[in-house]
């Protein structure tokens, strides 16, 4: 902790206050950057104009992000018949890098260097196309999974008219609340420096000049271990186990919950 192992470029993760996105902490963030109709939370797009540039911007240029998003987020078939094909438990991480394999026909940057006219100098341009297409494209796929694994395969439609957060709640079967909740999330998960697992992995992987749709899936790949993105599940089994073992009929004290905690560590 507190040892600064890279130069980040955009967000750093200070050890003491958390993160911070272009200099600004995360209350700074969500005061800044626009938000969604009727809520006091940031739509995801928003966010990642302000990521991608470093200012924060107007409603307009929002609203252009949002409805260029919707040009992009179009799955083709194929993609969800792939992840269909594969056993039904295998984990979703597994489906969600599945995924964006086969989507990886679609690469503007795999198409450029095959074309003959690669350069170096222009090459950012087709990944940037890429890199938007797989973010238009992943709560597309990640929902689809959901209700695949945990909703009995009923798929709900994309509806044109939301934004990607609150479209992911509402693909998901979830409350008007959710949608809140999603965005928030998307944006606090977006972007922690470039050093941990997945997001070196990307890096490690695209500097070989396999396009990003190759680069993101070895990401996800990575995501996947329990010292990383799986971390995550295994907070909430731990969650999960404690409600159960101790807050049947019982008050969680602080005393109660400081102790489950020293349990846990001294387990190893």
């Amino acid at each position: 902790r507190d040892i600064r192992s890279l130069v980040p470029t955009s967000p750093y993760l200070d050890p003491q206050e958390g993160i911070r996105f272009r200099g600004k902490t995360i209350p700074e963030t969500f005061a800044a950057v626009p938000k969604a109709d009727g809520s006091k939370y940031p739509t995801v797009e928003s966010f990642w104009y302000f990521l991608l540039t470093g200012d924060v911007p107007t409603q307009a240029q929002v609203d252009e992000v949002v409805a260029e998003w919707k040009t992009r987020q179009e799955v083709p078939q194929y993609v969800f018949d792939a992840i269909r094909a594969l056993p039904r438990e295998s984990h979703p991480m597994v489906m969600l890098s599945v995924g964006i394999l086969a989507l990886q026909k679609d690469s503007k940057f795999a198409g450029f260097y095959n074309s003959g006219k690669f350069n170096k100098m222009t090459a950012w341009e087709s990944v940037y196309e890429d890199a938007s297409d797989i973010v238009a494209r992943i709560p597309i796929i990640a929902a689809f999974i959901y209700n695949l694994k945990f909703r009995g395969d009923k798929q709900i439609a994309i509806d044109p008219k939301l934004d990607m957060g609150a479209n992911f709640a509402h693909m998901i079967g979830q409350s008007e609340e959710y949608k809140d909740v999603a965005r928030m999330y998307f944006i606090l998960h977006s972007d922690h420096e470039s050093g941990n697992v997945s997001a070196h992995t990307t890096h490690l992987v695209h500097s070989a000049l396999s396009d990003p749709y190759y680069a993101y899936s070895a990401g996800l790949n990575g995501l996947a271990g329990p010292l990383h993105g799986l971390a995550n599940q295994e907070v909430l089994d731990w969650t999960m186990k404690f409600q159960e073992k101790y807050c049947k009929g019982v008050e969680p004290t602080k005393e109660l919950v400081t102790k489950a905690l020293w349990d846990t560590l001294n387990a190893g």
